[in-house]
C-alpha cells in the first residue's frame, strides 16, 4: 500500500479503491471515471519493478485514459525505464491453471 500511496503522491492523483484480484488476460486495469485501479495477484510473482511499471501505468489513467502520445511521453517522464521493465514483464513465465505440466 505504500508504494500506491508514495505514486499518487509524486503524480498528484488519487485513487478511489485499489482493488488486487485473479486476472486472467490483464496485469492492471483502470476505471478513470470512478477511480479504481485492478492489479493482478500474479504481480506479485514478479520482480518489483514489475508491479511499480504496471501500477504507474495504471495510476496515469487517471490522467491520461487512452494509449496516446501524452500518455507515453507522461510514461517516459515519470518512469524512464518502463519499456524496460515491460519487457522483462513480459518476458517472464506466465502460470496458466489450464496448462498441464
Amino acid at each position: 500500500q505504500a508504494i500506491i500511496v508514495n505514486w499518487e503522491k509524486k503524480l498528484s492523483v488519487s485513487t478511489n479503491r485499489v482493488f488486487v484480484q485473479k486476472m486472467k488476460t490483464k496485469w492492471g486495469s483502470c476505471n478513470p471515471v470512478a477511480g479504481n485501479i485492478r492489479l493482478n495477484t500474479d504481480l506479485a510473482k514478479k520482480p518489483p519493478q514489475c508491479l511499480e511499471y504496471i501500477l504507474v501505468h495504471e495510476l496515469l489513467h487517471l490522467i491520461e485514459p487512452s494509449h496516446n502520445d501524452r500518455f507515453i511521453k507522461l510514461m517516459g517522464q515519470v518512469l524512464p525505464k518502463w519499456r524496460s521493465h515491460r519487457q522483462l514483464l513480459n518476458s517472464l513465465p506466465v502460470r496458466n491453471e489450464n496448462w498441464e505440466y
